[in-house]
């Protein structure tokens, strides 16, 4: 299968002198088209920086990170910033939407400044999204006067407007009570399963048994890999593949 993300020997670190710290420490991944992976380790393992070194949204200190066959260490900002505008979607815990704008155009805003002649198509492709997950009625609202859950499908929506080829999410749950957690997740899988790669970031064990594979992060090293399909011999069963996940981290050394 095609390799749409990869990065090899990615070293990170923060802080100078004594205070000096890698956050990767030679990590290398792959992860083909069309996967769904997830990203689960302590606090401080590297979670979140290997999301944005691997989205371009970091820059590492030594090794390289490739989308599609394209190197990005070779890409200005500019290119970067297109790339991650046209080809990549991004959905956060807290989903930036601005209190001034109504929610159907806080999802067509960044679509807007490239395609300002072309504002009543976007607005109709949103409006589709927002039907999709479940949100249409609420176009013409505030943020304010939406749920946490709404918001964050708003944010999905706003992800999927130029039809990315890899959504990136860092804890897009972590902010949710568990209902609104488990309605974002089936969401997500939903759209998974129309070709789109999901590299997820998160500490619930929820969320994370949902994923094609899990890459437990120790230290800024990759300290292991779940792959439910070995070990329940599905990947259909979500309870039994949580049971397993657990029991797997359970085996975990930190």
């Amino acid at each position: 299968m095609k390799k749409i993300l990869a990065g090899r020997q990615m070293v990170k670190s923060f802080g100078e002198g004594n205070e000096k710290r890698r956050v990767l420490d030679g990590v290398s991944v792959e992860i083909s088209q069309g996967e769904f992976v997830s990203v689960m380790g302590p606090s401080g393992s590297g979670k979140s920086t290997l999301l944005y070194a691997l989205s371009g949204m970091d820059t590492i200190d030594s090794g390289e990170v490739s989308f599609n066959g394209t190197g990005l260490s070779g890409l200005g900002e500019k290119q970067l910033a297109d790339l991650r505008r046209t080809d990549m979607g991004f959905v956060f815990q807290q989903p930036t939407l601005l209190k001034n704008l109504n929610i159907l155009d806080n999802i067509i805003l960044p679509s807007v400044r490239d395609n300002r002649k072309k504002t009543r198509q976007l607005s109709e492709k949103a409006r589709a999204l927002m039907e999709r997950t479940g949100i249409g009625e609420l176009e013409n609202r505030s943020i304010s006067q939406a749920s946490g859950g709404q918001l964050q499908r708003a944010g999905i929506c706003r992800a999927l407007m130029n039809d990315p080829k890899v959504i990136f999410g860092d804890e897009p749950t972590g902010a949710l009570n568990s209902t609104s957690a488990n309605e974002i997740m089936a969401l997500l899988s939903d759209i998974h399963r129309t070709g789109v790669t999901i590299l997820l970031v998160t500490h619930d064990v929820k969320v994370a048994a949902r994923a094609e594979r899990v890459l437990f992060l120790l230290d800024g090293k990759i300290a292991g890999e779940y792959n439910p399909s070995r070990h329940t011999g599905s990947i259909a069963d979500l309870d039994s593949r949580e049971k397993q996940l657990r029991d797997w981290l359970a085996g975990m050394k930190f």
